[in-house]
């Protein structure tokens, strides 16, 4: 009987762990991150692609006294990625040395459990999410301890804040998220990143490029 009663404890404890939603694969939106040990502030719009592993940010990059703005693709797949300067009008391709980073919650996060941001004491006066973290490690082998946020509804990230001894504090909030790309194009570089004969084939080269087979 004792087994039983065990066992049957157990399994409710089981049942009762928090598990990870699924974030949505594909989502646009604003992003606002700083960093006040690098003195670094961006703040920009993202279409974002965790299928086939791409990103792109139209960003305002604030270091110091220094203003860039810039328009970055990143093709992970491909290992490619994309800088045009909306100053100068100038485009660098260099190489991607660092892994694709998900956006939603990583298989061996801990939960934190959930919280209301605002009141949950009246309807619609609060936003459910659900807290998780965890470490990061970097391709140079340093460690970021992070914990994010998302909401309940939709799984679709609220915040995420790191830190490391290197780094500091780290903090990215996005805002005004809607599910899906609404321009597939937005994957596609700019005219004046490519070759004359890559833009001309630019629909099948970059397509080869970011999808998996």
């Amino acid at each position: 009987m004792f087994t039983i009663l065990l066992l049957c404890l157990v399994g409710i404890a089981v049942a009762q762990q928090p598990r990870p939603c699924t974030s949505p694969s594909q989502w646009e939106g604003r992003i606002f991150d700083s960093n006040e040990k690098q003195k670094a502030t961006l703040r920009g719009r993202t279409s974002y692609d965790s299928t086939y592993h791409r990103i792109r940010i139209v960003e305002t990059i604030d270091v110091g006294s220094e203003e860039i703005a810039v328009d970055v693709l990143a093709l992970y797949d491909a290992n490619i990625e994309f800088v045009y300067d909306l100053k100068s009008h100038n485009c660098t391709r260099r190489e991607i040395i660092q892994p694709w980073r998900d956006f939603g919650i990583l298989p061996d996060a801990r939960s934190y459990g959930e919280a209301y941001i605002g009141s949950s004491a009246r309807p619609d006066t609060g936003l459910l999410i659900t807290i998780w973290g965890g470490n990061l490690t970097l391709p140079t082998n340093e460690t970021l301890r992070y914990v994010g946020t998302w909401t309940h509804q939709g799984c679709l990230p609220v915040s995420r804040t790191t830190y490391s001894e290197k780094y500091g504090n780290e903090i990215l909030s996005f805002y005004d998220l809607t599910v899906g790309i609404s321009d597939p194009n937005v994957f596609i570089p700019r005219r004046e990143c490519l070759t004359e004969q890559e833009y001309a084939m630019r629909n099948t080269l970059f397509d080869k490029l970011t999808k998996k087979h």
